[in-house]
């Protein structure tokens, strides 16, 4: 069978690089990873990483032309832009490789289905987050960036906060998503829905303790209007 690596550009992936041999290594693009990540994967040029770009495109534009954001409760992001087109790509029968670490064993299950069989690699070889960065230093590279879109649901109040900093073009982005999504849930009768799983909007989580909201020397202006 056809043993391939499901890549996303973060510790553990790039760590199950080196781990076993695939006949192909896949990355699914949502089209609004961060830019990190991009930038990253182009240190990895001799792995011959395939970009597979999901059938329903970007999915920041998917989210903003229904009015919607990605839910930790339905996780509809991952299964139709990342375990689908990964899945519609590859030859069957197959291994599909998944890099969790010994640190999140609880997430590995055992399946088998439409002619696709899961491993981990770092599991079978006892490897753990910590083992994965040393792996990667090892073999003369850089520590990536967690890999994940840049309005995550699943990113914690420092990230919010991180991405506010670094990158306030995406940060306005992610809130302008939420913002569109809050006034159309309203308009709807029903409950707001946030980005964050503290149940607050964007604006609020990065403002709170700062010593001086939104000054120039803690943020860098964006051009948003927001």
């Amino acid at each position: 069978m056809k043993n391939y690596l499901s890549f996303g550009g973060g510790v553990n992936s790039v760590a199950a690089l080196f781990v076993g041999k695939y006949d192909g290594i896949i990355f699914c693009d949502t089209g609004a990873e961060y830019p990190e990540t991009y930038k990253y994967l182009k240190l990895l040029k001799s792995f011959k990483i395939q970009t597979v770009i999901p059938r329903r495109g970007n999915l920041y534009n998917v989210c903003y032309e229904l009015r919607m954001v990605p839910s930790t409760f339905r996780r509809w992001c991952t299964v139709d832009f990342k375990i689908k087109p990964f899945n519609a790509h590859i030859e069957k029968p197959a291994f599909k490789n998944l890099a969790f670490s010994t640190d999140e064993a609880k997430r590995a299950k055992i399946n088998i289905d439409d002619g696709i069989e899961h491993r981990f690699p770092l599991l079978e070889n006892d490897i753990s987050r910590q083992d994965c960065i040393d792996i990667i230093k090892a073999n003369g590279l850089p520590v990536p960036h967690r890999s994940k879109c840049y309005f995550c649901p699943y990113q914690t109040r420092s990230e919010w906060k991180a991405l506010r900093m670094n990158h306030p073009d995406l940060f306005c982005r992610a809130e302008r998503l939420e913002q569109r999504n809050m006034e159309y849930r309203i308009s709807k009768g029903k409950q707001p829905m946030f980005l964050s799983p503290s149940k607050k909007p964007l604006r609020v989580i990065v403002e709170e303790n700062q010593s001086k909201l939104w000054a120039e020397d803690e943020y860098p202006p964006c051009e948003c209007m927001l």
